[in-house]
């Protein structure tokens, strides 16, 4: 008898959230080596029509002795306790060691959904590293800190296989609530500067 394969994903421990605070609570000075492993398609948000998603897979590449992360189930799916102060559901939390990846899913806005073409504006959670990675293949100059337009084809080009030290850092767009921001850094392997 032929059966249809039901479609289901366990939900990530490690979400861009849990790993930023551990950078930032844990490793703060040197920050975490990680690569671009994967750099998904442009997708449409549910909420906003103007905005788009793209997602970006970071492999882990240092030791992380320490990284929050959500218990997740038996069924693949978050553990939600009660917070006593709240009375609302939340994630239950727990410490992890060695992470192997973390997915970010950062909001873009179409420009041109033909071209693919989407703007990334510098408050954006996306703009450190989107903007280091088109610093680093040549395609922005080294001091840019406007906003810019580019095509998912060109995103995923100067993605492709860059590493870096991951640091965090808080941002917010006036009068909005804070939000973490991944900052890349050149990485630099230890036994080269020796």
């Amino acid at each position: 008898m032929v059966r249809i394969k039901e479609k289901t994903q366990d939900a990530d421990a490690v979400t861009s959230t849990t790993f930023l605070t551990s950078i930032n609570s844990w490793y703060k000075e040197d920050g975490i080596k990680v690569g671009v492993e994967k750099v998904g398609n442009l997708y449409p948000n549910k909420n906003d029509k103007k905005k788009w998603g793209v997602a970006v897979t970071l492999s882990i590449l240092d030791d992380m002795e320490k990284c929050r992360a959500r218990v997740i189930g038996d069924d693949g799916k978050v553990v939600m306790v009660e917070d006593e102060t709240t009375g609302e559901e939340r994630p239950k939390m727990e410490i992890i060691e060695d992470p192997d990846e973390v997915t970010f899913f950062f909001n873009v806005r179409i420009e041109d959904k033909e071209k693919k073409e989407f703007s990334v504006n510098p408050k954006a959670s996306c703009f450190p590293l989107f903007n280091f990675a088109f610093q680093a293949t040549g395609d922005l100059p080294e001091d840019n800190d406007k906003g810019f337009i580019c095509n998912i084809d060109e995103l995923k080009n100067s993605l492709r296989g860059i590493e870096f030290k991951a640091k965090a850092k808080k941002e917010s767009f006036s009068g909005g609530n804070p939000y973490w921001v991944i900052i890349p850094s050149v990485a630099v392997d230890v036994e080269e500067v020796y």
